[in-house]
């Protein structure tokens, strides 16, 4: 009887023992997958910033004096060349004129005895004198005439007055070395708008000129304004953020195709441009794309699905998008590649058997 005890006892041992690992056969590592198609990827590169206008000056004044007349107002159209602001010249026109005055004093002096000393009846040193005297009166004459003249100012390009900072009886201030002058209007060509966007320094070496963009202005979120980078900036621009950390940046420019009377130079706008464009290539999610060790190196890698078991794969990336990225080479088209999740994926072993749900057709079971 204890012989038939320990007989069953074994026999129920081995069952379970075969039970238990036909389970564990069976069983595996839930995880998602997709099968590998061909298909296009476009890549861009975000980023913030704002509108200018392509022509946008800042007049200032050149000289010091009361504002005696503004010719044109906010939102005029101005031609180039026009005059836009008159300053009081009383003074300035009085200067020049008594200038000019001694200067063709000087002038007659200086020529007749240019003669006289051409003869030999005066001293070298009285005509050197006459000489001098008339050099000073002319550079005195010519910076008198320059005053003069900066008292009316003109449009240097043909725009809209975009802003007035000052009103007639005002005094305009011109600027020095130490102190920044009065800026007195700001005239723009509204018929061509920049974005300026400032594009992160792992960024900036996909973005080249030529390359098309989409603009989208936050106070005109529903319009998409369409544009190419006319312009990738050589030097940084470092900012240190709320956090204390140092951001390195690049300014970008892009040209909007279309004018509309809607945008305005100072507007928030977001920007995307397209820095690369791929048609009937493998591509996958590409989350299922990361660095793992492949025969002891480090290298982009992949999970591929053979006989329900992920085996690792070793891939050559192109192009990617926001959610998707080309593979070059290590895998083919209808391979059924691990994409989650990633809870799972990222503790995944070569080898480790995977079930999952939804295989389509052409997967490798």
């Amino acid at each position: 009887m204890k012989k038939t005890l320990i007989i069953i006892s074994v026999i129920i041992v081995v069952a379970l023992i075969i039970i238990l690992n036909l389970r564990q056969d069976s069983g595996g590592e839930r995880v998602e997958v997709e099968v590998v198609k061909r298909g296009e990827i476009v890549s861009k590169v975000s980023a913030d910033g704002e509108l200018k206008a392509k022509a946008q000056v800042d007049i200032s004044a050149e000289t010091i004096g009361r504002i005696k007349k503004i010719y044109y107002k906010e939102g005029d159209f101005v031609k180039k060349g026009s005059l836009l602001i008159e300053i009081d010249d009383t003074q300035a026109k009085a200067n020049y004129k008594l200038s000019e005055v001694r200067f063709k004093q000087a002038e007659q002096v200086f020529n007749r005895t240019k003669s006289l000393y051409e003869k030999g009846l005066i001293s070298k040193e009285n005509f050197e004198n006459a000489e001098l005297n008339y050099e000073s009166a002319k550079a005195t004459y010519e910076q008198a005439l320059d005053t003069y003249k900066k008292t009316k100012i003109y449009a240097p390009i043909s725009g809209k007055v975009m802003k007035l900072n000052i009103e007639e009886g005002e005094t305009a201030v011109m600027g020095t070395l130490n102190y920044v002058g009065t800026v007195l209007a700001t005239i723009a060509d509204m018929s061509r708008m920049i974005a300026v966007v400032k594009i992160d320094e792992t960024e900036v070496p996909k973005v080249k000129l030529g390359q098309e963009a989409e603009v989208i202005a936050d106070a005109l979120p529903d319009s998409i304004f369409k544009g190419k980078v006319v312009k990738v900036g050589l030097m940084p621009v470092t900012s240190i953020t709320p956090t204390t950390e140092k951001a390195t940046d690049f300014e970008v420019e892009i040209e909007l195709d279309n004018y509309s009377e809607r945008l305005r130079p100072g507007m928030n706008v977001k920007a995307e441009i397209f820095t690369g464009k791929k048609a009937n290539i493998l591509k996958v999610p590409i989350q299922a794309v990361g660095k793992r060790k492949v025969k002891d190196k480090l290298t982009e890698s992949i999970f591929v699905v053979k006989r329900r078991r992920a085996v690792l794969k070793e891939i050559q990336t192109g192009i990617s998008s926001d959610t998707e990225i080309e593979v070059i080479s290590g895998i083919n088209e209808n391979d059924t590649v691990v994409v989650g999740p990633y809870r799972v994926l990222s503790k995944l072993k070569d080898g480790a058997r995977v079930e999952f749900k939804g295989l389509e057709k052409g997967a490798d079971e």
